[in-house]
This record gives structure tokens, sequence and C-alpha cells, in this order.
């Protein structure tokens, strides 16, 4: 099976393989669903990715105590739990559900995917079924389990990368996050030396807003104004032409950082100058609502306008929301200066799946000011969250928890979504979470120690049970480079991983240009160097 670039993290790899006594292969597989308790509270469950096991603890006793480890196959990324005795468990990897015996603790069935599954869950009114989301093929399988081999339904989602799924409280509807849901954001055309590019050189064009006197725009046009921020450096040559981002609002317009509107050359009467045709669009669909009861693309209904990146959702027990919380970029600002520290947002957001509709976003750091790099007291990046990666309401629907894998801490959000109390220190990369309505404690998946902690919640003190981890140490020292959100950005809230999303990327366009930085020859500087003879397609820049 081909996987997609840069799944295997290859951090420190000389010093890996030197010291490395046996074999292992790191795919760096994204938690989902990692954490579940059963139905009667009893038992806690927890996928051990590294070790391709589930790990069982019975809490009966008031403290989790491990009662056994089931093999699974291979990186599991979620479970759940049907019933007291009966989990299943998602290996994406292998492309396979293990259906686990809690009681014998075994593997009792292997249930075949598609494509690296995600998650499951079990909803409907009348009749249960199990959906599963599959998200390489963009997808969600809906499966019998009482006859779970039987040629599933399969139903298609109109988004990249379908991952964690939630349940209404009745049954009635499954929600599907899109992981890679898009911001609404393109580029256009501008800087090809091709003589026919495609897509068409639109920023110089006649049709952009910059154009004045039947002349063509300037390109690239300004950012501020009738100039650029920061300022050009005088003593460089000429800028190249290059492409532009521009970004949906919510009036539709396609707008660029500069506020000046591209939509006639995008969607409109001259969509055509930009290679599109009219009434072109970018869909921007991030939560999918499937009716349990009748699954299909028909009844399939989509919130949008929501962010880039959908981590994690929940519903509040009260209201029946959906909350969703993940990360968004500014990817239409440009220029390197202008985004540094601050090219994204973690938030969190809450759709009516009714409707459906969302119905606001709240920055889930609100402390911040983006109006500079970086805190002036660096203490006060402990208090941000980063990566957020799992959700659960309070029964009551009055308080959430977050976990935020970047930033090895949980934070606490009203109702609303607005940030409650001080941040709950945990171990690393906290995944999932859970809530222990009977003994006020929460449980709480840290991928990267290789741990479950326990967070009591009348005292918040936190509790760490290690798990067998057989992770090199390169690989687990190497991470905190690529996602710890507190060690490499100056509000705590970014890193490496806020655009290679787990290893792999983001999905959108970026223009990390320097006004005031030196011209750069591109000659051994890229595939398109003299090394390959195809240095005449490209030209120095800034």
């Amino acid at each position: 099976m081909v996987r997609a670039p840069a799944l295997v993290l290859a951090l420190a790899l000389s010093s890996a393989v030197a010291s490395a006594k046996e074999s292992f292969v790191n795919w760096e597989t994204a938690h989902v669903s990692p954490i579940a308790l059963t139905p009667d509270g009893d038992t806690l469950l927890v996928c051990n990715t590294p070790d391709n096991h589930l790990e069982i603890f019975d809490l009966t006793s008031g403290t989790p105590v491990a009662v056994g480890s089931v093999p699974v196959g291979l990186d599991p990324v979620s479970v759940r739990a049907r019933t007291n005795d009966e989990a299943w468990v998602v290996n994406q990897i292998s492309d396979s559900i293990s259906v686990v015996d809690l009681g014998a603790r075994k593997v009792t069935l292997t249930i075949p995917t598609a494509d690296e599954p995600a998650d499951v869950v079990f909803a409907g009114t009348t009749t249960e079924r199990a959906f599963v989301t599959c998200s390489q093929p963009n997808l969600v399988l809906v499966l019998d389990p009482l006859a779970p081999t039987a040629p599933p339904i399969v139903v298609p989602i109109d988004g990249e990368e379908p991952r964690m799924l939630a349940r209404s409280d009745d049954g009635a509807r499954v929600y599907v996050a899109i992981f890679e849901s898009g911001n609404a954001s393109t580029i256009l055309g501008g800087g090809s030396l091709m003589g026919s590019p495609s897509p068409p050189n639109v920023v110089s064009s006649k049709k952009s807003p910059y154009a004045t006197g039947g002349n063509p725009g300037p390109n690239p046009p300004p950012n501020a104004g009738t100039g650029f921020s920061p300022p050009i450096d005088p003593s460089l040559p000429p800028p190249p032409p290059v492409g532009l981002i521009v970004r949906k609002n919510a009036a539709g317009q396609w707008m660029d950082d500069n506020a000046h509107d591209w939509t006639p050359v995008v969607s409109g009467a001259d969509a055509a100058e930009s290679g599109r045709v009219v009434g072109w669009d970018m869909p921007d669909r991030d939560l999918a609502i499937l009716d349990a009861d009748n699954p299909g693309a028909a009844t399939t209904t989509y919130a949008t306008g929501i962010m880039n990146i959908c981590m994690a959702i929940a519903v509040n027990p009260a209201s029946g929301l959906v909350s969703i919380v993940g990360t968004d970029g500014d990817n239409e600002v440009r220029y390197e200066p202008n985004l540094n520290g601050r090219f994204g947002q973690v938030v969190g957001a809450y759709a009516d799946p009714t409707v459906p509709a969302t119905l606001g976003r709240v920055d889930l750091n609100p402390h911040i000011v983006y109006s500079g790099p970086f805190f002036t007291q660096p203490s006060d990046k402990e208090f941000s969250i980063g990566d957020p990666r799992g959700m659960v309401w309070t029964a009551d629907g009055a308080l959430g928890f977050v976990t935020g894998m970047g930033s090895n801490n949980v934070v606490a959000v009203d109702a609303g979504g607005q940030r409650v109390g001080q941040p709950i220190p945990v171990d690393d990369g906290p995944t999932g979470i859970v809530l222990d309505v009977a003994r006020n404690r929460l449980y709480v998946a840290c991928k990267f120690a290789g741990t479950v902690n326990v967070i009591d919640l009348p005292g918040l003190g936190v509790t760490s049970i290690p798990m067998h981890d057989p992770t090199p140490p390169a690989i687990k020292t190497g991470r905190r480079m690529l996602y710890d959100t507190h060690l490499s950005s100056g509000f705590g809230h970014v890193s490496c991983a806020t655009c290679h999303v787990d290893a792999r990327m983001d999905r959108l366009a970026w223009d990390l240009g320097d006004p005031t930085g030196d011209s750069k020859d591109p000659d051994d500087q890229s595939l398109g160097g003299g090394n390959l003879g195809l240095a005449q397609n490209f030209e120095s820049w800034h």
C-alpha cells in the first residue's frame, strides 16, 4: 500500500539507526478517539498505538487497574465500546477493525475496511449501525454490528479526510469532522514564465482590481494601501511576478489581504481570465451530518465556513450543539514578517446540526494579541493551548475540556466556548479525553508520553499511569521539534505541525516572501535548479 509523503517521521534518523536494537517502524499515525469507557463506566479502554494493543483498565476499585492488553491491528487510533463486553478498535495502518471480547480479552473478528480508517460510532433509533470513517477515499462505511462482514452501505463525504465521529444523544444523527476541510482560499495564477501558463496570469492582467487606465495591474500587487508592508528594500531589483492568494469572505467575495475584490475573475463574468468558469467555488465543508436511520449522499448535509483543520468534535448534552475544535490559517496574509509567530489560530466553533448552521467561532487563546510575534513575558505561553485533539463535555453541558497535543495541557471552556480557569499540565501529547461522571474524573490518553493521565476534577490533581511504549527515544525527543507549541512559538500556540499537520500538510498555499530580504538565485535551490537543466523556468526571488 502506498503511503502519503512524510508519514514516516525519521527524526534523528542516524542516531536512531545506530542505537536501535530492534526494528521499529513509526508511521506517525494520529490518534482520533483513542480512549473510551464502557457503558457501565467500570472499564477504561485505551489504544496503545506504538505497541499495537488495546489496554484494558478496571475502574471498580476507584483507581484504574491494568487487567489486560489485547493485541490488535497495526496502529490502533480509535476505540469505542459497543457493550460492556465488546469493543471495536480501528487500526489505521492495517485498514481494519478488531472486535474485542473484553471478558475473554481477545479479538473475535477482524473486519476489513477501506484505506486509513479513522473512527467508529454506533447509532440509529430503530436499528443499530456502526459508522466508520475512512479518511483517504473520503467515505463512511455503515455496517451491521450483527453481521459486520456483510457488504456495507458506502456514504461518500464531500470533503478531504473525514476522521472523528460523534452522534446525537438520541442516535438519530452521526456527525463527521472533515479534518482537512480547507478555509475557502485559492491561489490566482501570476508567476509562470511559460508562454501559455496554466492557470493564466490573471494577477498581471487588465482585469486586476489594481489595473488603471487600461493598463495591467502591478504584480505583485501592494499589500498595504498603495505600498508594501514591510517596505521593499530599494537596493533590490524589482520583485518577480507571483501568484496571489485570495480568500472568500462571509459575503462570498474573493478578497486579497489589501481589501481588493477579485470576485469577477474568480467566479464572476471574467472567471475565464483565471482559468475558471462562471460560478466557480472552493467549498469549505467542515462538518458532515448523516441521517443514522437513512444514511446516504442524498440525506447528508454540511456545516461550512468553520476552520481549516477540524481536529475534534463533541456534542453538548444540554444544547445538542456540535462543538468543533481545531486550527485555522491566515494564509491570505502575505510575507513572512507579517506571519511570523501568528500565522494561525486555535479555534472552537459551534454548529446547530438541525439547520445546519455555524453559530459562531471563538479563539481558544483569548489572551493573545496578534500585533506582534511573541509575548513580552515568555511565561504567558504556558496559558496557551496548541494542536487541540480531544474534547468532552460535563453531563450538564456547562463545562467542556479540550486537550492540547502540542501544548501538553488540558483547558476548560464554558458552554459558549470561552476559556475558564488555568490550564491543567499533563504528560506529552494529550489526545483523547473521556469523563468518568461517577468518580468525577477525566482520563486523558497522552500519545507521545505513552501514558494515561487521571485528572481529579475537584482538586485538579494529575496521576500518570504508564503503558508499554516501544517507541525509540530518538523519535520521542525529536517530536518536540515538530509539535511542541510552547517550545517553538512566541505565543505558545503554533508549531511546525500547525502547517505540517501530523507530519503531513495543511493543504494551504502560503506566500512567505520578505520584501526586505535579499534576492536569491534559484540555481541548485530547487528541483528545477541547474542540475536538472530547468532553471530557465525560474527567476530570482526576494
